[in-house]
């Protein structure tokens, strides 16, 4: 669907920002890679297009109102699928891969790494330490201390997690927050997350 030039950024208000499909391209890459993807061409061009989103100049949604296309340099070699991935969240705030990728996962996997800074890995180690499997429990953990048994979290990661629920969220979409060094690759952004916290034990 092509844009005219008069419509406005309005044109699509549910569209998610570079760092948002950053993180999302990112995730897609990691949850592949721990569920035994054999092809490291096929992660790696998830990794490649997450780095390109974070080094776009303007917003991708604002950029598609007039084009058909994110213009990425040749050499980052975005093909037409994930263009057509990048216009599918620009459009609609999500992509349809990522939620079917979700739904294979284990179900304390699933529903904990709609949370920033929590990771498949994370999950697992909240999962196996105190048994919870939901948002709602592993906030009631933050608010009751039993979280601070987990290896990982410091009191302000803590206290983020124990508003949860409380304040207005506004996605619950993206599995972890995006390093702030491009250059890393999925593997390295959970460990980040918590390191950019202050919450990982030296």
């Amino acid at each position: 669907m092509h844009m005219n030039m008069g419509e406005s950024a309005n044109s699509f208000p549910q569209a998610l920002t570079n760092r948002e499909m950053a993180a999302l391209l990112f995730n897609i890459a990691t949850v592949l890679r721990n569920a035994g993807n054999t092809n490291p061409f096929r992660t790696a061009a998830y990794e490649r297009a997450a780095r390109a989103m974070m080094g776009l100049r303007g917003e991708a949604a604002e950029i598609l109102i007039s084009q058909e296309r994110v213009p990425f340099r040749r050499r980052q070699h975005i093909g037409k699928k994930l263009q057509a991935k990048i216009r599918e969240m620009t459009e609609t705030g999500s992509l349809d891969q990522y939620l079917s990728l979700l739904e294979e996962l284990p179900a304390h996997q699933r529903n904990l790494m709609t949370l920033p800074g929590i990771g498949p890995k994370t999950a697992d180690i909240i999962h196996d330490t105190l048994g919870i499997d939901s948002r709602e429990e592993l906030a009631a953990a933050a608010r009751d201390g039993r979280l601070k048994q987990v290896r990982g979290f410091g009191p302000k990661r803590i206290a983020a997690l124990s508003q949860v629920g409380l304040i207005p969220e506004p996605r619950q979409l993206c599995l972890f927050d995006l390093p702030r060094d491009s250059r890393y690759n999925a593997a390295d952004h959970e460990q980040e997350s918590q390191r950019r916290s202050g919450s990982v034990a030296s």
